[in-house]
């Protein structure tokens, strides 16, 4: 399971209870099983397609669109993990004959 998917759908879990709203009518407002709800919230198995549905009928698409700037946010860190792995360059690793 993807860290952030799972992120995602916590979040999304957490903003629905905190307005109140039922699953049950979440899944028919967004035209979606309530399983698929759930399993969105649970970091499971869902689509962007799922989660854009889910936020609007919540009424927070707001949320995606933060969400979205944030990913574009790079961490140093992870800038500096990437180029690590980028400069090293697989080589074939060759065993030298031993000659009897």
């Amino acid at each position: 399971m993807d860290l952030d998917e799972k992120k995602l759908g916590e979040t999304i879990r957490r903003l629905r209870i905190h307005k109140g709203i039922p699953l049950e009518k979440v899944a028919a407002k967004a035209s979606l099983s309530p399983m698929s709800v759930r399993a969105l919230e649970m970091g499971r198995g869902s689509t962007l397609s799922t989660s854009l549905k889910v936020l609007k009928a919540i009424d927070e698409t707001e949320f995606l669109l933060n969400w979205m700037q944030k990913s574009k946010e790079v961490s140093p860190l992870l800038a500096l993990r990437y180029s690590r792995k980028q400069a090293i360059e697989p080589k074939r690793v060759s065993k030298k004959r031993v000659r009897e």
